[in-house]
């Protein structure tokens, strides 16, 4: 009889190691791969913003992207590698998304890229640039009078408008598209 309480107690502990306790259910509020929009609650310009500088994005439902369980969220974030434009050096700023704080208060990381990329490049000046590199032309072939002066200034002008560079600047409003790259998860409070 004995032997056979240890034989019962033995099984039972190694069903409990085997078998989970009870685990709270997780809600899966958006699913890997979905396309979460917010729109920038402040400008980011890499002239005048600063590595750890923080910015959010309110969850805005448009025609494509509709997220019911995300209304009134706001995804907060910073910047890191923030560097303003030089002659010899394009601005950089690196958005980093921390976290989701859902409408009720609580907060959920998020793991997302930004989708919308164009708007974070620094702009380009291609009318600009053309007008340095004829107007170069124009002048070198005035100066030189007619011995390939042109060509000359026409290389100036181009070295010029290489080396004249934008900064980034993201206005307050602009929306930002984002992919979810995990489930964005709520564990039960």
């Amino acid at each position: 009889m004995k032997k056979f309480f240890l034989t019962l107690a033995a099984a039972g502990a190694l069903v409990a190691a085997i078998v989970p306790g009870p685990t709270l259910a997780q809600t899966v509020l958006a699913k890997r791969g979905w396309i979460v929009d917010g729109v920038l609650q402040q400008t980011i310009n890499s002239k005048t913003s600063h590595n750890g500088d923080t910015f959010t994005l309110a969850e805005k439902n448009t025609f494509f992207h509709h997220n019911p369980p995300l209304d009134g969220a706001v995804i907060e974030g910073h910047l890191e590698n923030v560097t303003p434009a030089s002659a010899l050096h394009k601005a950089t700023v690196s958005i980093i998304l921390d976290d989701v704080k859902l409408a009720d208060g609580s907060t959920v990381p998020i793991r997302a890229k930004v989708e919308s990329i164009k708007e974070f490049e620094p702009k380009t000046h291609h009318l600009r640039d053309t007008a340095l590199i004829i107007g170069g032309a124009v002048a070198g072939h005035m100066a030189a009078g007619q011995h390939h002066g042109g060509l000359a200034g026409a290389a100036a002008g181009f070295a010029l408008a290489s080396t004249l560079k934008s900064d980034i600047n993201v206005k307050q409003g602009t929306l930002v598209e984002l992919k979810l790259l995990d489930n964005l998860v709520q564990s039960p409070s």
